[in-house]
């Protein structure tokens, strides 16, 4: 199942947005606003390339699919990024603590100059297999997706609209 996810941040540039997107302090304060536990496993950075891998391990619902799923264990994932400065595009995939043979998120990242502002576009793929379920699951995987992304354009948004 494919998704497509963009978002215009006005009166930013590309570099500006990169340096945002890359900046420890902001991506830490988005984990507390997310509800999402998140240790920095690797951050690499060249003239051209960033490299970061971050565990997320989220906060859920006692009553959501995923918690009757998962029961009491704790679920989570690695987020892996390779992300090209020159080109501006990056490389995505995420690895399940559980089933990570049996569900493949992957994508890319865009930062684009936009009339307004700077684009993200955020292309991913996901794929499940699981007799019976998979499309289901693929389904709530990409809805989860969709949240995360439209939950952190709002924290962006406040982020950059805050009195310095």
């Amino acid at each position: 199942m494919k998704v497509v996810i963009e978002h215009v941040f006005a009166d930013l540039t590309c570099a500006a947005y990169e340096e945002l997107f890359f900046d420890e302090a902001f991506n830490a304060a988005l984990g507390r606003a997310l509800h999402l536990g998140r240790k920095l496993l690797l951050l690499e950075r060249t003239p051209d390339r960033i490299t970061r891998h971050i565990c997320y391990e989220p906060v859920r619902d006692p009553d959501s699919p995923a918690n009757h799923v998962f029961g009491t264990s704790r679920a989570s994932f690695v987020e892996e990024l390779d992300y090209d400065r020159p080109a501006r595009r990056g490389a995505w995939r995420t690895i399940p603590n559980r089933f990570a043979d049996r569900v493949k998120n992957r994508g890319t990242l865009e930062i684009a100059d936009d009339p307004a502002g700077v684009r993200r576009i955020v292309r991913g793929e996901v794929d499940v297999k699981l007799f019976g379920f998979g499309r289901m699951i693929e389904r709530m995987i990409v809805a989860e997706i969709e949240k995360s992304y439209a939950a952190t354009a709002a924290f962006t948004a406040a982020w950059l609209a805050r009195p310095r």
